[in-house]
């Protein structure tokens, strides 16, 4: 009988042990929920994007994992989780870097091309719960083009309805790694059935092309309606996001549980090192 109960004892501590993380995440001031955070059990690609309501949930978490939550303009924190997480995050002045003022003209145009048209990308990045950032170095030429007026992505869309994604600018550092520093909000994105093309419209921001380069990165986010189900496999996250189709110098990092990999270490991740597939257009 002791054994049994031993045995019993187990099981229901492995169970309870792991078991979906849940919560909701509010912003501190207002009580209000927060609409796509990012909720990471830190160092892993386990993870979450809250909801309309700022709810979240972690499939096969564990009790006492430590939970990285960030998003844009709060404080980023970190907590042992508990099954069920109420967490407040507090607002923080979003810290947007001082620029030379230069006149303005958008007349001509130049472009950093990774693919020619859509229907050139055949190859994606598809499912997981990562980021991709996309390393433009500085290049004197930009000099004649300082503004970034337009940016283009390729992505798969395997579900009937719209999916959303998201797109954020940053800045590299003198070694051309990622920064925390924000060229622009967060752009929020829908892409319907199939593979599409989306462009975003930065005219109107002036974002001036940084000395340092900078990173356009490309947010999946883990919402359950943007998973997909067949008799293959189970709740395959959309959009795909294309690739590059050549093998150009390897310039895409990747994100997830609070820490970046580097281009070198890419493929052990994914199982290759191609380029996302990202057009910028730039303008004087």
């Amino acid at each position: 009988m002791k054994r049994h109960l031993s045995a019993l004892f187990i099981m229901l501590t492995y169970s309870f042990s792991f078991a979906q993380i849940s919560g909701t995440v509010v912003d501190k001031k207002t009580g209000n929920p927060l609409q796509y955070v990012n909720v990471w059990i830190k160092n892993t690609r386990k993870g979450s994007t809250t909801n309309n309501y700022g709810e979240f949930k972690i499939e096969f978490g564990k009790i006492g994992d430590t939970i990285l939550i960030s998003n844009l303009g709060y404080q980023e924190k970190e907590l042992l989780a508990n099954s069920i997480n109420q967490i407040a995050l507090e607002p923080k002045e979003i810290e947007l870097e001082e620029v030379v003022i230069i006149p303005f003209k958008n007349i001509n145009t130049e472009f950093i091309k990774s693919y020619p048209k859509k229907g050139k990308v055949t190859e994606l990045y598809y499912n997981g719960y990562y980021s991709l950032a996309r390393y433009y170095p500085y290049k004197a030429t930009y000099s004649k083009y300082p503004f970034i007026k337009n940016i283009s992505v390729v992505t798969s869309n395997a579900l009937k309805s719209e999916v959303t994604f998201r797109i954020q600018l940053i800045k590299a550092d003198e070694n051309g790694k990622p920064t925390k520093t924000l060229m622009s909000e967060y752009k929020i994105l829908k892409t319907k059935k199939g593979k599409n093309e989306t462009f975003v419209d930065l005219i109107d921001e002036r974002i001036q092309v940084p000395k340092n380069g900078f990173f356009v990165v490309v947010d999946r986010l883990n919402l359950d309606e943007n998973k997909f189900s067949n008799k293959i496999a189970k709740n395959i996250l959309q959009p795909a996001i294309g690739m590059e189709s050549k093998n150009m110098e390897p310039n895409t990092w990747m994100y997830f549980g609070g820490r970046w990999i580097e281009p070198k270490e890419l493929k052990n991740f994914v199982g290759t090192a191609k380029n996302i597939a990202v057009n910028v257009e730039l303008t004087d």
